[in-house]
């Protein structure tokens, strides 16, 4: 399929269609620049990509000893007024951004033979290929990815801009986990617009209801094209497949899509109406700023930790054996047990030594009679002398005073 590319579409269609725009492939067709190229003071070390509007590249500031990326536009377009006029808004829309997640912007040339964009060189991939060779993205993923990317949204929405064009392939994912906006190409000033009104600008694939309509736009088209843009890297597919540009265009405007859940049932509940609240029909239904719709997807990843907790305990592997509080009455139990046993140890020694309370020392036999005269019987009780010693006073109130006595005191 195609319209996976962005498409400008005036009232002027049938004067563009009978007075086509120059092509790359005709006479004085723009050539790419072959390494060790010089531009200005930019040396071209390889080529990164590009399309019939103009080649990007990477190369080298050999005044600054650095990588850059340079987005040339073709040839031909730079004999059009209204083609350069578009490149040099491209251009002030982007210089307005200083933001970790917007592609920075550092100058624009125009020489004799090309004009040019000096940008920030990325090692990374974009969203599209990641889609593509990777799959839907996990959920934890995907929120941490457009986390980022609303981060860079709301910064070009203060800043006066409206982008119109954000879909997979302009969110790029660098080496170093971060996720930046690229491609102001059709971007538009809430001040003033390089496109006549009524003109259709944005790839159709990603394009709001509003800008399909006609009708005015403003930061929400924005959200919507994002929120399509969630909706296929959760999903692995968009809301809206169909096999013509007029199909894709009634299906923004009048159909609904699939719920994402009906397609893939273990995403957590809340992704459905997070998405598609961002791709209502009418842009006083979507969320009001990138803001918001960033703090919804963020309650969306605390809610999957609070949901990650309740898992079953197997879930990441075996289940470890239950901590109850059995165990811990049992230990109770046990050292109540120990401290009786050492209890009735003392007392049976006691006993043994004829040390109990209520009674006195036994009474000795003399030394010369120890070994014949008989045992005293286990049921004889000493006697108790009638008159405790002067030495020490009875007191009837001190507890010990058995044991004073037994032991001789």
């Amino acid at each position: 399929m195609r319209t996976g590319s962005t498409v400008i579409l005036g009232q002027n269609v049938a004067a563009r269609r009978i007075n086509p725009a120059p092509s790359a492939k005709g006479p004085g067709a723009d050539q790419p620049f072959e390494p060790g190229t010089r531009l200005d003071r930019y040396v071209v070390l390889e080529r990164l990509g590009g399309g019939g509007m103009g080649q990007v590249y990477r190369a080298r500031d050999t005044e600054l000893d650095r990588e850059v990326a340079l987005k040339v536009l073709a040839r031909p377009y730079c004999f059009q007024p209204e083609a350069l006029n578009r490149f040099r808004a491209e251009a002030q829309a982007q210089a307005r951004l200083r933001s970790p997640h917007v592609v920075t912007l550092y100058s624009m040339l125009e020489l004799p033979f090309a004009a040019m964009l000096v940008l920030e060189y990325l090692e990374g991939e974009t969203l599209e290929s990641r889609l593509r060779t990777g799959g839907p993205l996990p959920p934890h993923e995907a929120i941490a990815v457009f986390e980022q990317a609303l981060l860079g949204l709301t910064h070009v929405h203060e800043m006066g801009v409206i982008h119109r064009d954000l879909k997979p392939s302009n969110l790029f994912l660098t080496s170093t986990s971060e996720v930046k906006i690229m491609d102001f190409s059709v971007a538009k000033l809430t001040v003033r617009d390089a496109y006549p009104p009524r003109t259709m600008v944005g790839t159709l694939l990603y394009i709001s209801p509003e800008q399909i309509s006609g009708r005015e736009i403003d930061l929400r088209s924005d959200i919507y094209a994002l929120g399509v843009s969630l909706y296929e890297a959760v999903t692995g597919r968009l809301p809206f497949e169909r096999g013509t540009d007029y199909g894709l265009m009634h299906a923004h405007v009048q159909e609904q899509p699939p719920r994402p859940r009906e397609l893939v049932p273990s995403l957590p509940a809340g992704f459905d109406r997070v998405i598609m609240k961002a791709i209502e029909k009418e842009p006083g239904h979507r969320y009001r700023s990138a803001e918001e719709f960033r703090a919804a997807l963020l309650k969306l990843d605390a809610h999957a930790g609070s949901l990650s907790a309740s898992l079953p305990a197997n879930a990441y592997g075996p289940v470890p054996p239950p901590r109850s509080s059995r165990r811990s009455g049992r230990r109770v139990l046990a050292s109540f047990g120990l401290d009786l046993g050492l209890i009735a140890a003392i007392c049976g020694v006691l006993y043994a030594l004829g040390l109990y309370p209520g009674q006195s020392a036994p009474v000795e036999p003399p030394a010369a009679a120890v070994t014949s005269a008989p045992r005293p019987a286990k049921t004889s009780r000493p006697i108790r002398p009638k008159n405790p010693p002067a030495s020490r006073p009875s007191d009837s109130r001190d507890p010990y005073n058995t044991l004073r006595q037994a032991w001789g005191e």
